[in-house]
């Protein structure tokens, strides 16, 4: 019995030993003996170098290190402009240690070669994806999100602002990792709505992996904001003005505060001015001409606003939450006048048309997301979100059309109405992410569910004697409702020193309901559909030699009709043009491959193809003896090749190049019942290029332009390009910049398009206020001690994309 208790006693004291933990405190300073903030302290084994635990000094420079076994270990201090210091080494036994400060050395060398580093090359190429950085142009300063697309390599924007790639429209178009609630013109709005200080870069995602949502049949452009990345309080505050026909202003302030347990982050911009442009719309239908003079002003009015919060609970656990939202106030109206009279008799202005159209419209979107991270030093990964988003729309259109004849003695006359589209969209999504180690490799899988609500509402007015009378066999509501789940799996690994692999399979499954509300009887009031799709990626890279690298990749993509594309309703564009939904559009799917080869990081040259049945295209097709409509309609397929080379490289230590020629050809093929056959080809090319001269004493000079060859779709496309140059001067310790810029110095800022189809004849000519002086001031203020930034993806994704207006 006493030797039991004995062994009793023994092992409780062996165990209470093994579970006391002890701290460890101190301080750190510079040579000068002040203190140094937000250095980084990691405790390493002594008998292994193996790292213990890590964590950060706090604004004093002070810290503490808890729950440490007993043992014998050594501490790392690392911070920017500093050598790396260890401690010596000492030893936990029976007590808590607090230390006498710690001094660490300044690093001139290592502050030299960081101020190289954090200027960001204007392009990088990533096995994944091609990163366009912003802030790294001055001839961007000042520009709107739109634009700085269309500067972007391999994007074009079309004359109907739809973005394209090599060409195709199908890219998705994310804000931060989620897509704007928008596509078509609503989403051109939004764009042109931001500005290029609120943009860190753009991001071009060709063949995303499974992680991603299977949306966009060329893949993903996310349009990555600003995030502050500095430790301590630090804030930014930028002001511009661009001078064309009329000024225009814009303004932002971004303010972050981070330690170690907590990043509060925000920023606020606004942007207020009026775009000019010009059209000439030239139709020929039945014999009859129209030739249409368009003069628009695009007024437009914003306020964009994000909030958010990472706290930092330990070492592994973050909980995030962030908030944006963006409030527009636009009208894009403008005065037209339409000649029209029979070709064939020669009488161009038997009739006119004179229309002044105003479309004021006011926008609101919010998005809220609250997240939560997990993350170990062994690989292990969790990531979970959730979101709601919202987004209303309240827009009006105001058409008075008065009709002339010069000819005769036919009296004139006016037809004027009024059209009200509410849109109100509901988006919720729920994901989780998963990643751990797996066979040598890093085995990844998730789920996410998705439900979206669009309630559409379309009433149109006749305006008799001022007096807006409904038209109740024009109007409609339309509520479309669409769930997707979709589950995951994606594995990576390394199989030698020179080959790399990534293959994955993610699974979705849609079921959508379509319900029209409307006083005209119509025989598809009700559209129920339900399908389930696997897409399948792939990816494989070979280190051919020290300068030369292969990546091969491969990604089956979805892309789903737009909510108001599906709206089998008709409503009026215009005096002279409607627009139809189609209810039968069937999805997109297309399968992309694409070889990549890298030499020396400089030049990158990749070689593509992809294949898509069931493209959608849009058509104008004849109304009645006068009118045409536009209407959404499924080919039978396209495919095409393409050849990419980008050059990015010092020619001199103060001259920099960079060039990106795309070069691609389109295959379009359909058949429609009433006889229309579509039978199109294309070779065209893009270009972007770039050239940066550093001058004495912080000047910089920068010349660059982009160039959109002629191409055809359903159209012929004529050709679109423009040169900038551009000068910027750093001052006040590099803490402020101006740039200056002049826009389409040659004037070039132009373009159009021609089509013969289905009886009818168009040829569009349009320009816009290309031309502008631009002058952008920016100061930085604060702590520039720098932290990795959480970089997240959140749970709306393709779902907040597909709202087209109206």
């Amino acid at each position: 019995m006493k030797n039991l208790l004995l062994v009793l006693l023994f092992t409780g004291i062996s165990n209470l030993l093994y579970a006391q933990t002890f701290s460890v405190k101190g301080q750190v300073k510079n040579q000068q003996n002040e203190v140094v903030s937000f250095a980084t302290l990691a405790i390493h084994a002594n008998k292994d170098s193996s790292l213990i635990k890590a964590d950060i000094a706090d604004e004093n420079g002070g810290f503490k290190i808890n729950n440490l076994k007993a043992g014998r270990y050594f501490i790392k201090i690392t911070a920017v402009g500093f050598s790396p210091f260890n401690s010596p080494v000492f030893e936990l036994v029976d007590k808590d240690l607090d230390f006498q400060p710690f001094t660490i050395s300044s690093d001139t060398k290592q502050l030299s070669e960081v101020k190289v580093v954090a200027a960001k090359p204007l392009i990088e190429v990533q096995n994944d994806k091609i990163v366009f950085n912003v802030e790294s142009s001055i001839n961007a300063a000042g520009l709107n999100g739109l634009e700085i697309l269309q500067k972007s390599p391999g994007v074009q924007v079309d004359k109907d602002e739809n973005i394209l790639v090599k060409g195709k429209a199908g890219v998705r178009i994310y804000i931060d990792g989620r897509p704007s609630p928008m596509s078509g013109k609503d989403l051109a709005s939004i764009l042109k709505s931001m500005n290029s200080s609120d943009i860190e870069a753009i991001e071009i995602i060709t063949n995303p992996s499974a992680k991603y949502d299977a949306a966009g049949d060329l893949g993903i452009i996310n349009i990555r904001l600003k995030k502050n990345k500095k430790l301590g309080t630090n804030g930014t505050v930028n002001l511009g003005s661009n001078w064309g026909i009329t000024p225009k202003f814009n303004g932002s302030v971004n303010l972050n505060h981070r330690d170690k347990k907590v990043n509060i982050f925000g920023n606020y911009s606004y942007n207020q001015g009026a775009w000019h442009n010009q059209t000439l719309d030239d139709q020929i239908l039945n014999n009859i001409a129209y030739n249409k003079t368009w003069k628009g002003i695009y007024r437009d009015t914003s306020h964009n606003a994000k909030i958010g919060m990472d706290y930092f609970i330990n070492s592994k656990h973050t909980l995030g939450f962030n908030a944006n939202g963006r409030a527009t106030d636009h009208n894009g109206g403008g005065e037209s006048q339409t000649l029209i009279g029979n070709k064939a008799l020669a009488q161009p202005d038997s009739a006119i048309l004179n229309s002044r159209t105003s479309n004021p419209e006011k926008n609101k979107n919010l998005n809220l997301n609250l997240n939560y991270r997990y993350a170990d030093t062994t690989g292990h990964e969790l990531n979970v979100d959730a979101d709601y988003g919202i987004f209303t729309s309240r827009g009006v259109s105001y058409q008075p059309n008065t009709y002339e004849f010069p000819n005769s003695d036919r009296p004139s006359f006016s037809r004027n109405f009024v059209t009200k589209t509410p849109i109100d969209i509901r988006i919720k999504s729920f994901k989780v992410d998963y990643e751990q180690p797996f066979k040598k490799g890093k085995l990844g899988y998730g789920i996410k569910l998705s439900d979206v609500k669009s309630d559409n509402t379309f009433d149109f007015f006749n305006v008799l004697n001022d007096i807006e009378i409904r038209d109740f066999d024009r109007s409609n509501n339309f509520v479309y409702t669409e769930r997707v789940y979709a589950a995951y799996i994606n594995y990576n690994k390394s199989l030698n020193k020179k080959w790399d692999l990534q293959v994955g399979l993610r699974a979705e499954r849609t079921h959508s309901l379509g319900n029209l509300t409307s006083y005209k009887q119509n025989d598809l009031d009700k559209v129920d559909t339900t399908y389930f799709n696997l897409f399948p990626s792939g990816a494989i890279s070979f280190k051919v030699s020290e300068h030369h690298n292969l990546n091969l990749n491969y990604s089956r993509r979805i892309n789903r009709p737009s909510y108001q594309n599906l709206n089998p309703f008709e409503y009026r564009v215009d005096e002279l043009v409607y627009s139809k939904g189609n209810p039968f559009l069937r999805p997109e799917y297309a399968n992309n491959f694409k070889l990549t080869h890298v030499y020396k990081g400089k030049l990158t040259t990749s070689l593509g193809y992809w294949r898509t049945r069931f493209p959608v295209v849009g058509l104008r097709l004849p109304y009645d003896q006068s009118r045409t409509y536009f209407i959404a309609r499924n080919l039978n397929y396209s495919q095409g090749f393409s050849l990419d080379m980008s050059l990015a490289t010092d020619i001199t230590k103060w001259w920099n190049i960079y060039i990106n020629v795309s070069g691609y050809t389109n295959v379009w093929r359909g058949n429609f019942e009433n006889g229309l056959v579509i039978n199109n080809s294309t070779i065209a090319a893009n270009a972007n290029a770039q050239s940066t001269f550093k001058l004495k004493n912080n000047w910089t000079i920068e010349l660059s332009g982009w160039y959109n060859s002629p191409y055809r779709r359903i159209d012929y496309n004529r050709a679109m390009g423009t040169m900038d140059a551009g000068v910027q001067k750093k001052f006040w310790k590099d803490n402020a910049t101006l740039k200056v810029s002049f826009t389409d110095v040659l004037h070039t800022g132009r373009g159009g398009y021609h089509s013969e189809y289905a009886g009818v004849y168009t040829n569009l000519r349009f320009k816009w206020e290309s031309q502008q002086l631009r002058v952008n001031f920016t100061y930085r203020f604060g702590s520039n001690e720098i932290k990795a930034a959480r970089n997240r993806r959140s749970g709306s994704e393709d779902e907040l994309n597909r709202i087209k207006g109206g």
